[in-house]
């Protein structure tokens, strides 16, 4: 590593750490956030390979993958002012979406996980600037399985969907600025051919948008 690849690594580390470090202040950015996160948020990912990883993707926005806890690779793959999207390993993902809230500022994270034969899912958490955690249920409630059905007309009813459906997977997904919290029942993919061909017309993906307090379903 040459000089100035070193006095880059440590203008970014100190950059990095000082936005962790001044959580109260006005630079909070989605890089503070993923270099901080508590290890039992995204354990697979120890501070030093993520600095590495913001170090990667700074240099020309590269997708150097970095190593993590399994001897897999991660990288991140978007970052924007509010947004930042990392794939922790080959079948899991976390985002990272700053909100605001009234004169502040909190932080939503979605791991997803996803891999053949499993059907994607997301667990979602809420932090206050400082990376202290929310309570998720007040800025989001997820709608029950039979919400993502269009059973109007349909020869299947609200209690036999329930019969069908013994558990529920829901993957979420955003991205930057205005872009909405999108969420798509994924449980349909586990099931047998011939229940999942009878659902699977009926399925429609829903959409949250962000109103300042909490995440409203989109009518």
């Amino acid at each position: 590593m040459d000089i100035s690849r070193i006095f880059h690594t440590l203008c970014v580390i100190s950059a990095v750490i000082f936005t962790g470090a001044s959580a109260s202040a006005e630079g909070l950015t989605p890089t503070g956030v993923f270099a901080n996160l508590p290890l039992d948020v995204i354990d697979m990912l120890r501070p030093a390979a993520r600095l590495d990883m913001i170090d990667y993707y700074a240099e020309a926005d590269s997708l150097a993958p970095v190593q993590d806890a399994l001897g897999g690779s991660s990288r991140l793959e978007a970052v924007a002012p509010d947004y930042l999207r990392a794939a922790i390993t080959p079948v899991s993902t976390l985002e990272i979406k700053l909100l605001p809230l009234a004169a502040d500022t909190i932080v939503m994270t979605l791991y997803t996980v996803k891999g053949d034969g499993i059907a994607a899912d997301s667990k979602v958490d809420f932090f206050d600037r400082d990376l202290k955690p929310l309570q998720a249920g007040k800025f989001l409630k997820l709608p029950e399985a039979r919400n993502f059905f269009r059973l109007k007309g349909s020869d299947i009813s609200a209690r036999k969907l329930d019969e069908l459906l013994p558990f529920s997977s829901i993957a979420l997904s955003t991205g930057p600025g205005d872009t909405p919290l999108s969420a798509e029942f994924t449980s349909v993919g586990t099931l047998p051919d011939e229940e999942a061909s009878m659902l699977t017309p009926l399925l429609q993906n829903l959409e949250f948008l962000w109103t300042g307090k909490s995440y409203k379903l989109r009518r």
